[in-house]
């Protein structure tokens, strides 16, 4: 998302994984198949960060089916360095990164908005894209940040 008029970075939000317990039945519709949450996630959010162990670890046909269940502009944060192979099944939309990234700013439950505005309006921020990461899955803070987003017009 690039704020109307501005001239700067696109900015996308998402969160620690999709997997949470707590989104059942809160974020998730009642009765959804936990095989269908990253379909819905990827409705709502325009990326997701997984930990080396996560995206590692689930082998090629977890990695194409997720390919497969999201938008052609969904982003699949994956957490490595600069050495890390990006999987080939992900490679057009993922992007390998420290968690550390400056084009990264983490947000939990207590993270004060005016510092994610600043953030937001920072004049020196790198171009290309920056990311708004939820590290606790807080549905109430994330969504308090959607409507700051919002209101900022990005």
């Amino acid at each position: 998302m690039t704020a109307p008029g501005a001239e700067g970075p696109a900015v996308l939000l998402g969160a620690r994984g999709w997997e949470h317990a707590g989104w059942r039945e809160r974020f998730y519709p009642v009765g959804m198949p936990e095989d269908w949450w990253l379909t819905f996630y990827n409705t709502q959010f325009g990326c997701v960060f997984l930990d080396e162990a996560t995206w590692q670890g689930a082998g090629d046909e977890a990695l194409t089916r997720w390919h497969d269940e999201t938008h052609e502009r969904f982003l699949f944060l994956l957490e490595g360095d600069a050495a890390t192979f990006r999987p080939a099944a992900l490679a057009d939309k993922a992007l390998v990164l420290p968690a550390g990234d400056p084009a990264i700013l983490w947000f939990e439950r207590d993270t004060d908005l005016k510092r994610i505005s600043a953030w937001l309006q920072r004049q020196d921020a790198s171009p290309g894209l920056r990311f708004l990461l939820s590290r606790d899955a807080d549905l109430g803070q994330i969504e308090r940040v959607t409507t700051l987003l919002e209101l900022l017009g990005w």
